[in-house]
C-alpha cells in the first residue's frame, strides 16, 4: 500500500514547481517587447493610412486639364482710312508677306477665292467693303453677269473654302469682322476662325484650327461702281 505521506509530498512538489514565477526583470523585458511590437504595428498602420489618404487627396485635388480656348475675335475697328471702309471705294486685298499676292475670284466658272500673283487679275481682285453693323460684306467690284457677288465661306470638306456667291446680307457666312493687328495689317474673322491662306494651293479658307498666321493690307483702287455701291 503506497505511503500517504509520500503522495502528499509529491503533489506538493508539483504544485510548488507549477506556481513558480519568472524573475521580475524577465517579466519587464517581455512586457517591453510586447509594447514595442504594438507600437511598430500601429505606426505601420498609420503610415499605410497616410499614404492611402495622401493618394486620395492628390487624386481629388488634381486639376482638370485646361479647356482648349477658341481664338479670341478681334475687336471691330477701322483698319484703314475711313474712305475705303464706307462701301464707296474699291480695294485690293494684299496678303502680307506673299510677294504682292492679292485675293481674287477664279477665272470663268471658277468661283473660288485664292491668293494670286497674276500680273493683272483685273476686276477679279477688286473688292468693296460694305458695312453691315460692326461687320462687312466683301463685294466683288464688278457685276458677275447681272449679280452682285460676295465672298462667302463654305464649310464643305475641311478646311472649307471661300467662294463668290450672290450677295445676301442675311447670310452670316458673308459677314466678316475686320480687325487691326499690331503691325498695322488687318485680319479677317468669322465664326470663331480667322480667314486665312493655306500654302501650296493659296486657297482662302475659313476652318483652319490655328491662330492668326495670315494678315492683309488694303489698297485704295478708286471709286466703286455706283451700280454696286
Amino acid at each position: 500500500m503506497p505511503d500517504l505521506h509520500d503522495d502528499l509530498t509529491t503533489l506538493a512538489g508539483r504544485g510548488k514547481h507549477a506556481a513558480k514565477l519568472p524573475p521580475a526583470e524577465t517579466l519587464r523585458v517581455r512586457s517591453d517587447r510586447r509594447r514595442h511590437r504594438r507600437t511598430v504595428i500601429a505606426s505601420a498602420g498609420l503610415a499605410v493610412l497616410a499614404v492611402a489618404g495622401g493618394a486620395a487627396f492628390l487624386q481629388t485635388r488634381s486639376p482638370a486639364p485646361p479647356p482648349v480656348a477658341a481664338p479670341t475675335p478681334p475687336s471691330p475697328s477701322a483698319t484703314a482710312p475711313a474712305t475705303i471702309l464706307n462701301g464707296k471705294r474699291q480695294v485690293s486685298i494684299e496678303v502680307a508677306g506673299m510677294n504682292g499676292a492679292v485675293l481674287a475670284l477664279g477665272r470663268g466658272d471658277d468661283d473660288q477665292v485664292k491668293a494670286t500673283t497674276d500680273t493683272d487679275p483685273g476686276d477679279r481682285s477688286r473688292w468693296i467693303l460694305r458695312p453691315r453693323g460692326d461687320k462687312y460684306q466683301i463685294v466683288l467690284g464688278a457685276l458677275h453677269g447681272t449679280s452682285q457677288v460676295c465672298m462667302t465661306t463654305v464649310h464643305d470638306k475641311a478646311p472649307g473654302t471661300v467662294r463668290g456667291r450672290v450677295c445676301d446680307p442675311t447670310l452670316p457666312t458673308q459677314l466678316f469682322i475686320l480687325g487691326r493687328t499690331a503691325d498695322g495689317t488687318c485680319s479677317l474673322f468669322q465664326d470663331e476662325h480667322y480667314i486665312q491662306v493655306i500654302d501650296g494651293t493659296n486657297a482662302l479658307v475659313p476652318d483652319l484650327p490655328e491662330s492668326l498666321t495670315t494678315t492683309y493690307e488694303l489698297h485704295d483702287r478708286g471709286p466703286a461702281d455706283p451700280a454696286i455701291s
